[in-house]
């Protein structure tokens, strides 16, 4: 009988096997193409003045980074994904003195997510395969 699989907390998830490691890379992508989108939209939105906030217009270079970060991070990329961390911790820390602590829920949800990323990355790294020990053998002719 097969055991039902818990759904993955939001902080601090359990990898116990590679779909939960992928799910988790998945949600750093489904992030860092989120954050690039909202970066696209608010650098045209300056360019038409529809917003009227000056560090908007050099959002598309932010959206350029994550865009690449999202790539590399789907190709399982550990590096990619402490460059997203690193990036995003960045960000947040150069826009709170604009953004004051709005937005600080998700900055902790993304955050933990970038985390479980590097998690899910590493364990994807040392379980290539999720074969049994036994399999792995060879047979003898």
């Amino acid at each position: 009988m097969e055991q039902k699989r818990k759904p993955p907390t939001l902080f601090w998830p359990e990898i116990n096997d590679r779909i939960d490691a992928e799910a988790l890379v998945r949600r750093a992508v489904g992030i860092c193409i989120f954050i690039a989108a909202m970066g696209i939209t608010l650098s045209l939105l300056y360019k038409y003045q529809v917003i009227d906030i000056p560090m908007a217009k050099d959002a598309w270079g932010s959206a350029l980074i994550y865009g690449v970060l999202a790539y590399f991070i789907s190709e399982h990329s550990k590096a990619a994904g402490w460059m997203a961390l690193i990036v995003y911790l960045g960000d947040r820390v150069y826009t709170i003195k604009y953004t004051g602590v709005g937005g600080l829920a998700i900055a902790v949800i993304f955050t933990c997510s970038f985390i479980a990323c590097i998690r899910a990355l590493d364990y994807i790294k040392k379980n290539p395969t999720d074969k049994p020990e036994q399999e792995n053998i060879p047979k003898a002719s």
